[in-house]
């Protein structure tokens, strides 16, 4: 319990400084929205569930328009859909074009880092990347699956953030980034892939702080595009051809 309350805190106050630099104080349908988009982008909702707005509104203590308006935004970044029975999903594998998510994924992410470490940029405080893998390990370590998922999708936001471009920090932030199984795995496979990532990841610190931006550039493609290894064995997504 006591490594439990730990680690929380520990990704709580990170996350807290990173956002210290940004305004703090949201309306209502941003709430929601951010809120929502951490829990779909981590995989914290049942695949194929409906969100009801009674439901989700009461517990997110608003209002249900601005509930809706966060739940149209998460549908124009591809994180929920709208069925023609009515209502806001989760999606299923088979509705998610993840081939297509993943390539535009590593052109963003290998796009941000070469222009962060291009010739001539002043050096960049890689502190916040190496904080991020140690309270990845702690969370590994301590089987906190769900933790592990945000930590891992707050490593790769902070390495596109450090470019300093809000724009591409945007296209990030409302992209349909999924940062978690796409098909079911046995507890030694989980353990095994996220010791990797965290392996991975302070490869790619170790190689930028090394002066070696090809190698980790490599390395970060390599490792976003194993994703698609299991894209093959899902079910074909509506509409496509």
């Amino acid at each position: 319990m006591l490594m439990l309350c730990t680690v929380r805190a520990i990704l709580e106050d990170m996350i807290t400084e990173k956002k210290s630099e940004r305004p703090v104080l949201l309306n209502a349908s941003e709430k929601c929205y951010s809120v929502l988009r951490k829990m779909l982008v981590c995989g914290q909702l049942p695949v194929g569930s409906r969100l009801a707005e009674v439901e989700w509104s009461q517990r997110l203590g608003v209002q249900r328009a601005a509930l809706r308006e966060a739940m149209v935004l998460l549908t124009h970044d591809g994180l929920l859909i709208r069925r023609a029975t009515g209502g806001f999903f989760v999606p299923k594998p088979e509705e998610v074009r993840y081939d297509s998510l993943w390539d535009a994924r590593i052109v963003l992410e290998l796009g941000a880092l070469e222009l962060t470490f291009a010739p001539g940029t002043p050096p960049r405080d890689l502190t916040p990347l190496k904080k991020i893998c140690g309270t990845m390990e702690d969370l590994h370590l301590s089987g906190l699956t769900m933790g592990f998922y945000e930590s891992d999708f707050l490593f790769h936001q902070t390495l596109l953030e450090l470019s300093g471009n809000e724009i591409l920090s945007k296209m990030f932030s409302h992209s349909a980034q999924h940062f978690y199984p796409l098909a079911p795995v046995t507890e030694d496979i989980r353990k095994e892939k996220e010791a990797k990532v965290i392996r991975e990841h302070r490869e790619i610190i170790a190689f930028l702080e090394a002066g070696d931006v090809p190698a980790a550039s490599g390395l970060l493609r390599e490792h976003i595009a194993r994703n698609k290894a299991v894209i093959p064995n899902l079910p074909v997504a509506a509409g496509r051809k």
